[in-house]
């Protein structure tokens, strides 16, 4: 064995490089995911907590701290990061009385989700803004949300959310057989 290492020792000694370099490289790989998960929440201290949004439920947030982590992942340009934010600062206006900011909140957070293909939260934001409608006394607003929530819930297969979706659509007199052009 050692006359075979002798002789190709060029080729043992890249055959090492080259496993520890995938090692180094599965590590980040791996880790990457749980760092982005640990940085898409703020970790400032809890000044006005506000519910946790449903990715997140055992975690409390404050406005503050998501206001600035709105801005720093807008000025990242981190897309993918930004519907979730949009969502949870929502959450955080709505609660704070602050209806017409939660709104472009939750519009922001539907553009941003489509764009990137986020359909679980682009429906939970659809669901918001159609419940902020109905308590506006649109109907056919938070109808049109809604349907549009529970058609995404099921796409994604989640049978409980889009069971409550269409739950809350026929509790308010809402078509479940609607199709949608031109929204």
């Amino acid at each position: 064995m050692r006359e075979i290492l002798t002789q190709h020792s060029g080729l043992a000694w890249a055959l090492l490089v080259s496993l520890f370099v995938f090692t180094v490289f599965f590590f980040l790989l791996l880790h990457r995911r749980r760092w982005r998960r640990s940085s898409a929440l703020p970790q400032a201290g809890i000044a006005a907590p506000c519910r946790p949004s449903a990715a997140t439920p055992a975690v409390k947030l404050d406005g503050a701290a998501l206001l600035v982590a709105v801005q720093e992942a807008e000025t990242r340009g981190e897309e993918a990061r930004l519907p979730g934010l949009y969502l949870s600062l929502a959450q955080c206006r709505v609660e704070a009385g602050e209806t017409a900011d939660a709104e472009e909140l939750l519009r922001k957070s539907i553009r941003g989700a489509a764009g990137a293909e986020l359909k679980d939260t682009h429906a939970r934001a659809r669901l918001a803004l159609g419940d902020l409608a109905h308590r506006n006394g649109d109907l056919t607003t938070a109808c049109e949300h809604w349907q549009i929530a529970r058609a995404l819930f099921h796409e994604l297969k989640q049978t409980r959310d889009h069971e409550a979706a269409e739950g809350r659509m026929l509790r308010n007199g809402c078509p479940t057989d609607w199709v949608l052009t031109d929204f």
